[in-house]
């Protein structure tokens, strides 16, 4: 396990739960309508959006894409920092930056998913994701990746030194291949012109087919929650920590970043 750390700048731009219930689960349209009343203390902002979805579908054809429309309720914090959005089955809750800490975010999921079963009365999990979105800004105008980072692209020595735009990513098992994380670093657009930007992407998920029922939950949080901040130590080197600045107060202590 990493050495637990909270830094005064964290660089999470974004942070996402969502779970995903199976097809069987009764769904009504008067569902959202009613768990908007139940939250709308903590969300009283509500609104209706459409999203693009991409399914995979299988047939007598074999596996297909097929481009979905879905409609969304939103229920927004009076700041808009953070939201539960609701669909068929769909029950997601995120909050933007500035990220406070893991309790506050798994309070809001804790409360925003016993609401939506107390409404929609489901016992099963279809599939689960806990999701950081890292914004990195290094305030230089020519980065060399392997300073700041553990996690990137290892370029032979006949390519360029600074690629113009990159991707990597690995995804890795956990838990007898219950779960998996998938881990991408990028570039990004920074700030400033004088800076450079990346986006370090982990995204913890239930694996297809692995259901757990609603009462493990928590539990399962409190490990995808340990895995992500344990893979964020250990893709970035002490001259990020540097950046994001350390809190003293919290070097020896057990607590979330």
């Amino acid at each position: 396990m990493a050495e637990v750390r909270k830094y005064v700048n964290p660089p999470a731009a974004e942070v996402i739960c969502e779970f995903r219930f199976p097809e069987d689960t009764a769904w009504d349209l008067t569902y959202p309508g009613i768990l908007y009343s139940h939250l709308k203390d903590m969300y009283p902002k509500r609104d209706q959006r459409y999203v693009r979805e991409v399914m995979m579908l299988l047939g007598p054809e074999g596996l297909r894409e097929e481009l979905l429309v879905a409609e969304r309720s939103i229920f927004l914090a009076e700041d808009e920092g953070c939201a539960v959005q609701v669909g068929p089955r769909l029950l997601s809750v995120s909050c933007q930056k500035p990220y406070v800490h893991w309790e506050a975010f798994s309070e809001r999921i804790h409360g925003a998913f016993d609401r939506f079963r107390e409404v929609i009365r489901t016992d099963a999990i279809g599939t689960m994701n806990l999701r950081y979105v890292n914004f990195i800004e290094i305030p230089e105008r020519e980065v060399t990746l392997s300073d700041y980072f553990a996690f990137y692209p290892a370029l032979p020595p006949e390519l360029p030194r600074v690629p113009a735009g990159f991707i990597t990513g690995c995804e890795f098992s956990f838990h007898d291949d219950r779960d998996n994380c998938r881990v991408e670093l990028t570039d990004a657009v920074p700030e400033s012109t004088e800076h450079n930007a990346f986006l370090l992407n982990i995204d913890y998920y239930l694996t297809e087919g692995q259901n757990i029922p609603a009462d493990a939950v928590a539990d399962w949080l409190e490990i995808a929650h340990t895995h992500v901040r344990d893979i964020f130590e250990a893709c970035i080197k002490d001259t990020l920590r540097d950046l994001f600045t350390v809190r003293e107060e919290a070097k020896a202590t057990v607590a979330a970043r």
